[in-house]
């Protein structure tokens, strides 16, 4: 054999050898830390859950369980470390899902969020699986990462037959934020669970403006509880809703109308006054009591053109306006009694009657001074009114 394959052979037995001896070294240390990761105590276990990040595959299913860990700290190194080795841990990080415990589940979806874009289809995949926990899991991963392209799979998750899938699709829409979700939410706001109903009203009133006029639209829907949420949903969104809640005044369906008024009121904003106003003169009675309600909700800012309306309306809109006076009560008070001395008969009569209606005592002097009145229906009116103040103070 020549000098050259002796040294060849030499040098091939040499790296064997070296081979073999990382091999074997590359193992024990393995063992090592392994049995740190599952027998040692808290240092060792998280000495070893800093160190294997670098290992991979190995020591998925060692960190899993240390996903579980009775010790915070050990499961939120054991979410970091998974999160360091990647796509090759989502399958069995998907797996850990059915874990019950929410600080489980926490961790477990922070290694995905960790993983990222790897983790977003299989992802996707687990919110159908047969177990309901890892589909919440997966709902809930799905959310906080906050992926458009995710959305089909998220509204379908909102027809879940399991409570917790839907709640957490429904405030996986409010982090995500995507107008699409809009239809689906608002049909969970008639979902049999109140979480879910809840979650959903929630989320509607965080997307504003994409959502405002769908819930105008539900003020009308066939389930009573719908468009009492939608009600409560547009109350919440309040000030960007006014301008699309004032457009719906127009529409030609009463029940959008008297909605839009009932939210208007709620809501409070002054600047929608005239345009409710308005509405005194609806054909339909439902809309004039409701404006007639929402004029009383807007408080004294609403007194000075409902006055206008109480001198110069018609006899329909002079109606709907003298009950809101009414409704506010002594704030009107004054403001009757500078009417007391118009040139209208019609007027100072009416005015009589609201006064004894309202039973506001300063306004005694100021009828009694109408008993002497040219005209004997207001003469009348006066007289029935402080008879009514009487009965009123002496009760």
């Amino acid at each position: 054999m020549s000098f050259a394959n002796k040294f060849l052979n030499l040098f091939k037995s040499g790296k064997e050898e070296a081979d073999a001896a990382r091999v074997q070294a590359q193992k024990e240390r393995y063992d090592t830390l392994l049995r740190a990761l599952t027998e040692g105590d808290l240092d060792a276990r998280w000495a070893a859950v800093r160190s294997v990040g670098d290992l991979g595959e190995p020591f998925i299913e060692p960190l899993i369980q240390g996903l579980r860990d009775e010790y915070w700290i050990i499961r939120r190194g054991s979410a970091d470390t998974l999160g360091k080795i990647g796509a090759p841990a989502v399958h069995s990080l998907i797996g850990a899902l059915e874990d019950p415990g929410d600080d489980v589940r926490q961790e477990t979806i922070r290694a995905l969020q960790l993983i990222g874009e790897p983790s977003i289809g299989p992802l996707v995949q687990a919110t159908k699986h047969s177990h309901p926990m890892i589909r919440r899991g997966a709902v809930q991963a799905l959310g906080l990462m906050g992926e458009i392209q995710t959305v089909p799979a998220l509204i379908e998750a909102l027809k879940d037959a399991d409570t917790g899938v839907r709640h957490e699709a429904a405030v996986a829409f409010g982090r995500i934020g995507d107008a699409r979700a809009v239809a689906p939410l608002i049909e969970c706001l008639n979902d049999p669970q109140e979480k879910v109903r809840m979650s959903a009203m929630a989320t509607l009133c965080s997307l504003g403006a994409p959502a405002i006029e769908p819930l105008i639209r539900a003020l009308i829907d066939r389930n009573d509880d719908v468009c009492r949420r939608a009600s409560l949903a547009l109350v919440t969104i309040g000030e960007p809703a006014i301008d699309s809640l004032i457009a719906a005044l127009g529409d030609q369906t009463p029940g959008i109308r008297k909605g839009a008024i009932d939210v208007l009121g709620q809501i409070g904003n002054t600047r929608a006054i005239p345009k409710i106003i308005e509405c005194l003169g609806d054909p339909e009675r439902s809309v004039r009591i409701e404006t007639v309600r929402a004029l009383a909700a807007l408080g004294v800012p609403a007194i000075a053109p409902l006055m206008q309306v109480f001198r110069e309306g018609d006899s329909r809109t002079r109606a709907g306006a003298m009950e809101a006076l009414w409704m506010l009560g002594q704030p009107a008070t004054t403001p009757l009694i500078m009417v007391l001395k118009d040139d209208q008969s019609d007027v100072r009569k009416r005015a009589a009657l609201l006064l004894g209606e309202i039973g506001d005592q300063k306004a005694v002097d100021h009828l009694t001074g109408l008993l002497s009145d040219d005209n004997v229906m207001v003469r009348k009116e006066a007289f029935e009114a402080l008879e009514m103040i009487k009965k009123r103070t002496s009760a």
